[in-house]
């Protein structure tokens, strides 16, 4: 019988009674613990399949004993039901070993647990009936000492075995031993009852074994459950640590105090191309160096650098970094660092893009992206600099070169040509450009160019060289392209000695060119400042003056040549200066179409024409110059005239348009488009100084032309130029015959107005028929000639 101490005295008993009395029922699965820990207890039970074979087996033999001791039959039908049981239990416990039970779920382990509870139980009130017969109804001693031996020893090995389930036990050892206290209790001898009483004490004092045994199997199931739960976390760890250091763009690789490899990332193998069987945890780092040499990565001199940056930070405990280049010409950065153990941590970058995406940054902070040559920013850095070396004997010349007809290109051609056309220009002045220039493109069609050590005389030759190569044919996609190039020379210190104003003088030079006529050069002269600051004065002057209704119109009348009738009117801008007076067409017109003006300025000419010409007669039309400007927005352009008409109340076919061909020329499909927007609104367009460009005859069968004007140039000198005459004559010849009425304008005697009549002109302009008047002057001419 198995001895336990007991401390505390009989309150901890009595304590511990309760205890076994109130968790008879054992763990309640779903309450108080989880699936696997019901799971492990269970699988205890059948834990040692040979004990319960063994115990079995022993069991079904007392009957058998008892039967040989006393011949009563009795044990012989007990030792046969035992037997069953035995066989049926033994079906239990293989089946239970041979089945995956693994992933059961609660339904089957319970049925497992209630077939072992089942067998059990019925296996153990067998014996127990049989020890109650023996010690109740039989006088052998031999029976009854096996059945006293037999049923303590079971009653021990049940503890020890199906402690994982305390209410099997307690039901066990109430189907064993109490029908043995029984027939102890119920024999004559007195022992025999004080034996009954202790066996009852025995079954308690199991009990409480029980439910010590049964705590530690709970504590182990739970270890067992908190190990499995950290085991499941530390290989979710290292696979989330694996799935990090591999998915680094950095390769990784940590190495102990004696420089031999802990734990290295794939990108750390893949940088260097290692073989698998390198970067292995002890490998050293010599080793692994030497792979770095052998796979081609780096060469001997590189990887012994990484080696002694290595060594060198764990000498000086301080970390460090190197950039080497490999074999195949990748920039990689090498970075080492301490870790807390004293080993060294080893990082390394591909740093190849990040550098190119550097260099290429760099390069477009000092570089123009179409061109490769300077920019404005490197371009003035130099300027600063050569400025700050200048004097009297050290001396450069700075040529601000602007191709002329540059937006032609780009309009009628496309952006893409005008690029192209870009590069060839910037070639052409590399090869003119000497190594020591700085060349460089300030924006649009706009460089600059800066040449050391140069006199007045070489920066002219320099710049006239510009000129005639630029004016050499271009080949752009096939296509032969003739541009013609301005250049605006300065020099210093002549010209300043400060970059802003070397810069400038060289842009003023430049303006003085193109206004010169353009392809040529120009050297700086302070009179171009003075010239340059009127026109801004003008300039500025000429915005208030549209904001201010300075503005107002004169009209010239165009008359029938044969009678002089009046037929239309030409509205001319004219601008009033408070203080410089009349100012001219031909000065504020340039100036108001560069700044933009002119499209303000023309939709009031328009709307102003509109009003004024409604008050005339009908049969007397009006007729405005329209600026190529204007034709740039062609939405502004009919929508300005349909409201003019829309206000006014004008008749569209009293409204008259004059274009002439430079508009023509620049973007014939544009151009075609809006003049037949506007013609089937019912207003008329008319080809104005006909003559002073292409003179292209093609434009009056191409265009919906009403009107052809022949310039002034040819009146003037029709009496006595035959080439004149001649022209005159062609174009009212085939205008007749397209339907269209001529007017030469210019005609200032009656010797020509008789010439250019006998020539075949319908209608005439000039001073001869009046001058361009205001509209209060005129007004009563118009009312005449109605």
């Amino acid at each position: 019988m198995t001895n336990t101490v007991y401390t505390g005295g009989a309150m901890s008993f009595r304590e511990e009674i309760r205890r076994a009395i109130s968790r008879v029922q054992g763990p309640d699965v779903g309450a108080d613990q989880d699936l696997a820990s019901y799971r492990l207890l269970v699988a205890s039970l059948f834990s040692s399949p040979a004990s319960i074979f063994i115990s079995n087996i022993v069991g079904v033999m007392v009957p058998f004993f008892c039967y040989s001791a006393t011949g009563q039959s009795m044990f012989l039908w007990l030792g046969a039901l035992a037997t069953l049981v035995v066989i049926l239990r033994a079906g239990t416990v293989t089946r239970y070993l041979r089945h995956d039970r693994s992933n059961a779920d609660l339904a089957e382990v319970k049925a497992w647990d209630r077939e072992y509870f089942l067998g059990a139980t019925a296996y153990s009130t067998i014996l127990g009936i049989n020890c109650f017969y023996a010690l109740a109804f039989t006088a052998s001693e031999a029976a009854h000492t096996i059945t006293i031996v037999s049923a303590i020893a079971f009653s021990s090995g049940y503890v020890a075995r199906n402690a994982g389930r305390p209410k099997f036990v307690i039901v066990q050892l109430i189907s064993f031993c109490v029908p043995m206290s029984l027939g102890l209790f119920m024999a004559q001898e007195f022992h025999y009852r004080m034996i009954g009483a202790f066996i009852l004490l025995y079954i308690v004092t199991n009990i409480a074994i029980t439910f010590s045994i049964n705590r530690n199997l709970l504590a182990l199931a739970a270890a067992h459950k908190r190990t499995r739960a950290l085991a499941e976390s530390l290989r979710h760890k290292n696979v989330t640590l694996d799935s990090a250091l591999n998915s680094m763009t950095h390769g990784l690789a940590m190495f102990d105090s004696d420089l031999r490899l802990e734990v290295a990332n794939s990108k750390f193998s893949e940088l260097f191309t290692l073989p698998p069987d390198v970067a292995v945890p002890e490998a050293s780092l010599d080793t692994i160096a030497r792979a770095f040499v052998t796979g081609r990565t780096l060469r001997d001199d590189t990887a012994n650098d990484i080696v002694a940056l290595c060594r060198r930070a764990l000498e000086l405990r301080q970390p460090g970094f190197a950039e080497i280049v490999t074999e195949r010409a990748e920039t990689f950065v090498v970075s080492v660092d301490l870790t807390p153990d004293n080993g060294l941590l080893m990082l390394t970058e591909d740093a190849t893009q990040r550098k190119a995406i550097a260099a290429k940054v760099e390069h477009m902070a000092h570089y123009d992206s179409l061109t490769g040559l300077a920019n404005r920013f490197t371009f003035n850095e130099a300027l600063k600099r050569a400025c700050g070396d200048v004097d009297e004997k050290c001396t450069f010349s700075v040529l601000y070169v602007d191709l002329d007809n540059f937006k032609h290109v780009n309009d009628s051609m496309g952006h893409d040509a005008g690029d192209k056309l870009l590069l060839a220009v910037a070639g052409r002045l590399r090869n003119i450009a000497a190594s020591s220039d700085v060349l460089a493109r300030l924006g649009g069609d706009e460089f600059v160019l800066m040449h050391p050590n140069c006199t007045v005389e070489m920066a002219l030759g320099l710049g006239k060289r510009i000129v005639d190569i630029m004016s050499l044919p271009f080949d752009i996609d096939g296509v032969t392209i003739y541009v013609t190039t301005s250049v605006g020379v300065s020099v210093a210190p002549d010209h300043g000695t400060a970059p802003i104003d070397v810069l400038r003088a060289s842009d003023i030079a430049l303006y003085s060119a193109k206004g010169a006529g353009r392809n040529r050069v120009s050297m700086f002269a302070p009179s171009m400042a003075d010239a340059l600051n009127q026109r801004r004065e003008i300039e500025n002057d000429l915005r208030e003056a549209v904001h201010t209704g300075a503005l107002f119109l004169n009209y010239q009348p165009i008359v029938d040549i044969d009678n002089g009738r009046f037929v239309s009117c030409e509205a001319l801008m004219r601008w009033r200066h408070p203080t410089k007076g009349l100012i001219g067409p031909d000065v504020f017109i340039p100036i108001a179409e560069q700044t933009g003006l002119i499209a303000q300025m023309g939709a009031w000419v328009i709307q102003q024409a509109c009003m004024d010409a409604v008050t005339w007669p009908d049969d007397i039309t009006v007729s405005v110059n329209i600026s190529a400007f204007q034709f740039k927005d062609a939405n502004r352009l009919i929508e300005t005239v349909k409201d003019a008409l829309l206000i006014s109340r004008l008749a569209p076919n009293r409204l008259e348009l004059e274009v002439t061909e430079s508009l023509l020329i620049e973007d014939q499909k544009s151009t075609l488009e809006t003049i037949r927007a506007l013609r089937r609104i019912g207003v008329r367009f008319s080809l104005d100084d006909f003559g002073t460009g292409y003179s292209s005859l093609g434009y009056l069968a191409h265009y919906p032309f009403s009107k052809v004007k022949i310039d002034r140039s040819f009146a003037k000198n029709v009496t006595t130029d035959t080439p004149s005459r001649s022209i005159i004559e062609a174009v009212c010849g085939l205008a007749n015959r397209l339907g269209l009425h001529v007017v030469v304008e210019g005609i200032e005697t009656e010797e020509q107005r008789q010439e250019v009549k006998l020539l075949g002109a319908e209608l005439a302009q000039g001073y001869l028929f009046g001058r361009p008047e205001t509209l209060d002057n005129i007004m009563p001419r118009i009312k005449r000639a109605a």
